[in-house]
């Protein structure tokens, strides 16, 4: 009984505080909200990511760092203390999110890798000017120009961009993709998609379309400030022409990929508004620099501070009456 209680309490703790802060991260981003919109896209986004990342983050060090040592030390193994009905439904509950965030991660990875190698299966390599990535031309519904891969990522245009492109506009294209990559843009979506499914819980989602739109505003930012002026108009005027193009009801199915337009592109018209006004800026902002460096201050930091709360006895010790007082709680 000891260890089940044990491990009872770990799946309890992760759901609670995961679902707390979440609640508290999404309050934190309405509040902010209004005043982040005066920062780069950039910094939006990353701001946006370390809100909901947060709670996982915040629940894995309680966890690891402070429960679990407080438990192994103070807990004596004949306490007396049952698994109660409540306890054993919120650790299965917490268990059932953990299994269905892993379950759909590795489905839709699986599905992207299907689609892809189908893409693959048709696709025309190209050799282009200026561009380091493998470059695939495809024949698609749907005009595309899509990053996809986490960790070897390969570049997919669809036949009729080449057909409604002039250089500049494709090149702008290309630049909006290379934002993306710099910014590891897709192995975020895998991160924030397993935060946003362990939950179980529907939190979070204004956070979620928050980021979606800023990640892509934020790409097109890096485009203007790698191309200038005149990269800025010509990458608002490639996004109006390939709106104009787009099927009715089309959107390219790939979950873990980046795409210039799409189903979760951010507002197009507000994208073209912010190219607009950046082109009329001698030097684009890039403050999202600060925030990114802050975050990962911020991220090293709390895994730093396990081994530090592991040995504080007094913090284990309240820990562990509190955690006593959940427990009786629940009985």
């Amino acid at each position: 009984m000891y260890f089940l209680l044990g491990i009872c309490l770990v799946f309890a703790f992760l759901l609670a505080l995961n679902v707390c802060a979440s609640v508290f991260a999404s309050i934190a981003w309405g509040v902010l909200s209004a005043k982040a919109a005066a920062f780069s896209s950039r910094t939006q986004e990353q701001i946006i990511f370390g809100l909901r990342t947060f709670p996982v983050v915040l629940a894995a060090v309680f966890v690891a760092g402070l429960f679990m040592p407080a438990y192994f030390i103070f807990e004596p193994e004949s306490s007396g203390e049952s698994v109660s009905l409540k306890l054993a439904v919120l650790s299965l509950v917490s268990l059932i999110g953990i299994g269905a965030a892993a379950f759909r991660v590795f489905r839709t990875l699986r599905k992207t890798g299907r689609l892809l190698a189908c893409w693959l299966d048709g696709a025309e390599r190209l050799d282009l000017d200026n561009i380091d990535l493998p470059v695939y031309r495809i024949e698609h519904p749907f005009p595309l120009v899509a990053v996809v891969g986490l960790f070897r990522p390969r570049l997919f245009v669809a036949s009729q961009i080449f057909d409604s492109l002039s250089e500049v506009e494709f090149q702008a294209a290309i630049a909006h993709e290379y934002g993306h990559l710099a910014a590891r843009d897709n192995l975020k979506r895998t991160v924030l998609r397993i935060c946003r499914d362990m939950l179980i819980f529907p939190l979070g989602k204004g956070l979620d379309d928050a980021w979606a739109a800023s990640v892509e505003s934020a790409a097109d930012e890096y485009a203007a400030a790698t191309g200038g002026n005149k990269m800025a108009l010509d990458l608002a005027e490639t996004l109006i022409k390939i709106a104009r193009i787009v099927p009715r009801d089309a959107a390219p199915a790939m979950p873990f990929g980046s795409f210039l337009t799409g189903h979760d592109a951010g507002n197009l018209g507000a994208r073209v508004h912010r190219l607009l006004e950046l082109s009329d800026k001698n030097r684009p902002a890039k403050n999202g620099q600060l925030a990114g460096a802050a975050k990962w201050l911020c991220l090293g930091g709390a895994f730093a501070a396990v081994p530090l709360l592991a040995f504080s006895k007094g913090l284990l010790l309240v820990v562990h009456n509190f955690t006593e007082i959940i427990v009786a709680f629940l009985q």
